[in-house]
């Protein structure tokens, strides 16, 4: 399988640098105060293995679920007319197409695309919704991005709940792609 972004020795890289944050932290245990660090640790793993992160972001009923089944050419995610996604969702390369629930609230979504051996999708909880929870689901997840594309509804004028959302984002100081969806 070749990736759409990492190139062999990049990839190659990748995994030297896994394995050196895995072999620490095996020899990490047993050691007294090694809490601290096992904390720390965790996180650069996490961060290699979500190497980067597109996240789809909007308010709710916008499309953000519709758009990504779009880029899979497979319906992946539910759609409806009422907000469908209560939780953070990611998607990822895998062989088969297996759902399981991570850390408490996130969904994770392996699925044959070859694009997501080097990107994970993730789909979030629309903003601006009545379960402020999903909101802030979605908040929370914003900062671990490295691309947002931020999915706006042409049945709806811009809003100021989405102008108030990108200004928030913008402060973090992450790149946005906006799209028009429902164009049709």
């Amino acid at each position: 399988m070749v990736g759409l972004v990492l190139q062999e020795q990049q990839r190659d890289l990748l995994q030297q640098e896994r394995h050196i944050a895995h072999e620490l932290q095996a020899c990490l245990v047993g050691f007294e105060e090694a809490a601290a660090y096992t904390s720390t640790l965790q996180q650069v793993i996490t961060a290699l293995d979500e190497l980067f992160l597109l996240v789809i972001v909007g308010e709710f009923n916008a499309g953000k679920s519709a758009c990504i089944n779009t880029l899979l050419h497979a319906h992946v995610l539910e759609e409806g007319v009422t907000p469908t996604t209560s939780q953070v969702t990611m998607l990822r390369y895998g062989e088969e197409n297996i759902r399981r629930v991570r850390n408490g609230n996130i969904l994770e979504i392996s699925y044959p695309a070859d694009f997501l051996s080097d990107i994970t999708i993730v789909d979030t909880p629309g903003v601006n919704a009545v379960l402020r929870h999903h909101e802030q689901l979605t908040e929370e997840f914003i900062p671990r991005s490295d691309l947002i594309l931020f999915v706006t509804s042409v049945d709806r004028p811009f809003t100021e709940s989405e102008r108030a959302f990108l200004e928030r984002i913008r402060s973090w100081g992450k790149k946005v792609i906006i799209i028009l969806n429902k164009i049709d």
